[in-house]
């Protein structure tokens, strides 16, 4: 039992980040839920993404349209359309926290948000609140949740309590 509890104590956002650091990247596919506060029912789309160590995230929505998002380095690009970060502060902000979870890097991730953590290794919830002025006029938190070292959801609720709700529906190898 003592060992339980010292385990217990150990877990913290250090830990987190370790295990998510050394965790294999693989596929996934997703359920994404966008609740805009000027519709009655969400809007749904699913799809696949993958990502590409050490930098990169690739989302293919299949439904309801047929869409590829890339994300290598400084660029976005959307269906070819090329959108560099470094000219848009906010958007590198989220990318990077996505990013910042996927990789384990807790320094990319503190340079944006304060980090609050809650439940244990097999079931947690990383919660990121920003710290820039600016972002936090756009974003109240992104909240993450997991088990062990895999991403189950990605929750953003933004200051017009519009939010986003991406859903982890499987993983592991293609």
């Amino acid at each position: 039992m003592l060992t339980s509890d010292a385990d217990a104590a150990e877990w913290n956002v250090n830990q987190l980040m370790h295990s998510l650091a050394h965790a294999q990247p693989d596929h996934a596919t997703f359920v994404e839920k966008k609740f805009l506060n000027i519709l009655e029912k969400p809007i749904e789309s699913y799809g696949k993404m993958q990502f590409i160590a050490p930098d990169g995230l690739e989302m293919h929505t299949i439904e309801p349209k047929n869409e590829v998002m890339l994300i290598h380095g400084d660029i976005l690009s959307i269906d070819h359309h090329d959108i560099h970060l470094q000219d848009h502060p906010e958007l590198l902000a989220f990318v990077d926290s996505i990013r910042g979870v996927l990789t384990g890097n807790q320094q990319m991730l503190e340079q944006y948000f304060y980090l609050f953590l809650k439940g244990d290794e097999k079931n947690w919830t990383l919660t990121l609140r920003p710290k820039q002025k600016k972002l936090a006029g756009l974003i109240r938190y992104i909240q993450v949740d997991g088990n062990n070292s895999s991403i189950t959801s990605i929750n953003t609720l933004k200051m017009n309590n519009d939010r986003s709700l991406i859903t982890i529906i499987s993983s592991g190898t293609p």
